[in-house]
């Protein structure tokens, strides 16, 4: 049996999702739903859930929720999931849904996110696959010790971000997708151990990776 909570600032949209998980009983016990970041941060202290089901949260929250309640996993619900997917699993979902899926796709995705697997739709995955990534390149170590390794297209998107390019700047700059550009800055956010673009320019500038 899952401990699902559910998030949606939506009421009809909480009703919906409610009544999707809801009537699965034999799966999926409802520890409770909440409408702000208050009120779920409330059922996940008092209640040992398993997951969230959160509909369209922003990235703030997710990361926030991943912080403070990491022992949960997060099923989102994207209103556009092919802009927003690699953010949010970078912020903390474990599953990233179109926000029209249907109940059977919700209550699969809860099952699989809930036993360590993430989820995205195959539309989703394969434009992320085919997004015109570069072929295997020297990775590039900012020092000694324990410092990330970054490839030479992370270090060429890292310095655009130093400019304070967005990504569709960096993709007209370095000629390539802007899918490609989200997937290497999710890349480059991880391995700089950092939760914004501020911060891990900002770290890498203190390892010498980037001018200020």
């Amino acid at each position: 049996m899952l401990t699902v909570a559910i998030y949606a600032s939506d009421p009809d949209r909480l009703g919906h999702l409610e009544q999707i998980l809801a009537a699965e009983p034999a799966v999926i016990s409802i520890a409770g739903t909440s409408s702000d970041d208050g009120a779920l941060a409330a059922l996940l202290t008092h209640h040992a859930v398993n997951v969230v089901v959160a509909d369209a949260p922003a990235e703030d929250l997710l990361s926030g929720w991943r912080r403070r309640f990491g022992g949960s996993v997060v099923v989102v619900l994207a209103a556009n999931i092919e802009a927003d997917a690699l953010e949010l699993v970078q912020a903390g979902a474990h599953a990233v849904l179109p926000a029209a899926a249907p109940a059977a796709v919700i209550i699969a995705a809860v099952r699989a996110a809930a036993h360590g697997l993430t989820v995205l739709p195959d539309a989703t995955l394969a434009t992320l696959l085919a997004a015109d990534l570069d072929e295997p390149e020297t990775a590039i170590k900012a020092g000694e010790g324990e410092s990330p390794e970054l490839t030479a297209r992370e270090l060429e998107v890292l310095t655009a971000m130093a400019d304070g390019a967005s990504n569709k700047v960096i993709a007209r700059r370095l000629g390539i997708s802007y899918h490609t550009v989200k997937f290497h800055v999710a890349a480059i956010l991880a391995k700089l151990d950092a939760e914004s673009r501020t911060e891990a320019v900002a770290r890498a500038a203190h390892l010498g990776l980037v001018m200020l």
